[in-house]
């Protein structure tokens, strides 16, 4: 049985995506992972097949297309380019999903997948690494932040902090009616040749959605439908990985080190925060490794080298650094999230939006991370409190190990490929 996995994003959307392909090629599947071509040799490194996707959906990434949002001049300009780009991605998974069994997408591509899957007439699972079902647990991520616990509240005021929460994902489902259905059914009609809109068929069984995050950190509300399963988290090692001579000398060289990183966020100045980060390891008197990459933390690199207590390295396994070090700074993304939580250390989020906000507040309510600091209020000052109280707070790094010992006896891959096997086997 072939499948397809479709994913489009940053490393964080791909990698756990890959972790779920191994899982199926295990359990006999034959598995093509779709995706941008800087991901080729990371799929390759796990044996799956590997197919390219042309389209330049990053384009509407970057800084100046997402100026284009909120300046009336360039708004239709904007609208034309994803209109071409979703046409040209909605036409390559079309092409290269040709003699697949099943689709597997994520949340970025579930549309365009969805349509392929019609025209194909297989089935299509959708997956996330984030939550973004309607709840009045918590709000949509572009709701109020800091949430109001509505869930967790009683009498009236807990029934309105509810209503806000689940009102807040009105907003979002508006948006994408009102400009991103039109495309939709635009690219349905001109590139597959299928009705504007699907047509459901009566008493069809939902498919199911993956969840790939753990139950222990962010429970199930009780609104989500019974097609949503959390999984557990999708975890990609790396056996056998061999450290950097340089980089098992610093650690052998002192204490257990503070990992930082940004992932691909952007910056304004990202100068100015690669200065203010090793600021905060100095006040703080911490020994620090710097994950630079293609970050900001790379952008803001001036030829500075590593020293006795501060390590800047391009790229490094997760699962083998995280449990070597005292805590993880990071933006909140839901990979290294989960990978700070599954090391037992305490996390210390700097989100900027999107589900980063969430996690933060996650991170602060099961008391496994020192308050988070937005973006926008982040100082060297305010860095270097959080990382001391991160490393010297015993009961917090005593209920980092806790919760880590409980996510690491999980097997969210095997959860997930569970549900497909049995889901198939209602085909």
């Amino acid at each position: 049985m072939r499948i397809n996995l479709l994913i489009i994003g940053t490393r964080g959307d791909v990698q756990p995506a890959l972790a779920l392909g191994v899982g199926l090629k295990r359990a006999g599947f034959e598995v093509q992972l779709v995706s941008f071509e800087e991901f080729r040799s990371l799929v390759g490194m796990y044996g799956l097949n590997f197919a390219p996707l042309n389209a330049n959906i990053k384009e509407l990434l970057n800084p100046g297309a997402g100026k284009k949002l909120f300046t009336g001049t360039n708004f239709f300009e904007l609208m034309k380019l994803f209109q071409k780009m979703y046409a040209m991605m909605l036409t390559g998974l079309w092409q290269v999903s040709q003699d697949c069994d099943l689709l597997i997408s994520n949340t970025a591509t579930a549309m365009a997948v969805d349509a392929v899957a019609e025209k194909l007439q297989i089935p299509h699972i959708e997956t996330s690494v984030f939550p973004g079902w309607p709840t009045r647990a918590f709000p949509s991520f572009f709701g109020p932040w800091p949430p109001s616990l509505g869930a967790q509240s009683s009498g009236l005021a807990g029934q309105l902090m509810g209503a806000i929460n689940w009102f807040s994902y009105k907003p979002v489902n508006w948006a994408v009616s009102l400009w991103l259905h039109p495309i939709i059914e635009r690219c349905r009609i001109d590139v597959l040749g299928l009705p504007g809109r699907k047509s459901e068929q009566p008493g069809q069984k939902p498919a199911p959605i993956l969840a790939g995050f753990s139950k222990y950190v962010l429970p199930r509300p009780p609104e989500w439908g019974e097609n949503i399963h959390i999984t557990g988290y999708w975890y990609l090692d790396t056996p056998g990985f061999e450290p950097p001579p340089a980089l098992q000398a610093f650690l052998d060289a002192g204490t257990p080190p503070v990992y930082i990183g940004f992932g691909s966020m952007p910056s304004q100045n990202p100068e100015q925060l690669t200065d203010m980060v090793i600021q905060a390891l100095a006040m703080s008197g911490q020994r620090g490794i710097l994950l630079t990459g293609k970050g900001v933390l790379g952008n803001g690199m001036t030829q500075q080298p590593s020293t006795h207590s501060v390590y800047f390295i391009d790229s490094i396994p997760h699962d083998w650094l995280l449990p070597r070090t005292a805590a993880v700074v990071h933006h909140g993304g839901a990979g290294t999230t989960a990978a700070g939580i599954r090391a037992g250390i305490p996390s210390i989020l700097i989100p900027i939006g999107a589900d980063q906000r969430l996690w933060a507040y996650r991170i602060e309510a099961l008391g496994i991370g020192p308050d988070p600091i937005p973006r926008s209020r982040l100082t060297a000052e305010r860095l270097a409190n959080t990382i001391t109280q991160a490393v010297t707070d015993q009961a917090m790094r005593n209920r980092a190990v806790t919760l880590g010992e409980k996510i690491r006896a999980e097997d969210g891959v095997g959860e997930a490929v569970r549900i497909i096997c049995q889901y198939m086997s209602w085909k």
